[in-house]
């Protein structure tokens, strides 16, 4: 399954990575540094938040100039991801964890790093799931609140309403 970052998921996924992090002496932070390697950590994810969006945009914008059916964008956001070595859907994790990794091993707020990438994976992955699962979980609600809509699934009216209810919890539940 794809991962799908919301912006408001993103401190706390941070601060509990860290809380992990230090709790398994895999890294040695300073008390006064602790809140810079978070924002390290968190950098991380708003730039390939921020990759992702641009190379998506750059994808929707091909297909429009070369006149293809909108299914190609697929294959195009691919390839321009692969240009920039940016792990996209289904390599995402991976590829954000790499960068987690690589930006503690690199930043001057880390005192040490003790632990193997592989270690730091197997505790850095879970944390990431958990909070980027939202998305599963608000589709449920949002489902759970229109059941009661008379339009089948994938009618016009279902559509907009399934659109304005999950945009609404989105709202609430400090998602965007």
């Amino acid at each position: 399954m794809p991962l799908k970052i919301y912006r408001g998921r993103i401190e706390p996924a941070t601060q509990e990575i860290l809380d992990v992090l230090l709790r398994e002496g895999f890294v040695e932070v300073a008390t006064e540094e602790v809140e810079e390697v978070r924002k390290d950590i968190e950098s991380v994810l708003n730039e390939y938040m921020r990759m992702e969006r641009e190379i998506t945009e750059k994808a929707k914008d091909a297909v429009a100039k070369q006149g293809l059916d909108y299914s190609s964008i697929v294959k195009i956001r691919r390839s321009m991801a692969a240009e920039k070595q940016l792990g996209i859907d289904d390599e995402a994790l991976d590829y954000i964890v790499a960068q987690m990794i690589e930006i503690m091993m690199s930043s001057v707020h880390v005192a040490e790093v003790f632990a193997e990438d592989h270690d730091m994976n197997r505790v850095i992955v879970p944390v990431l799931r958990k909070h980027m699962s939202v998305e599963e979980e608000l589709e449920k609600e949002v489902r759970q609140k229109i059941k009661h809509l008379q339009d089948s699934e994938g009618g016009v009216n279902w559509e907009i309403e399934y659109n304005r209810v999950k945009a609404d919890l989105e709202r609430l539940k400090k998602l965007k």
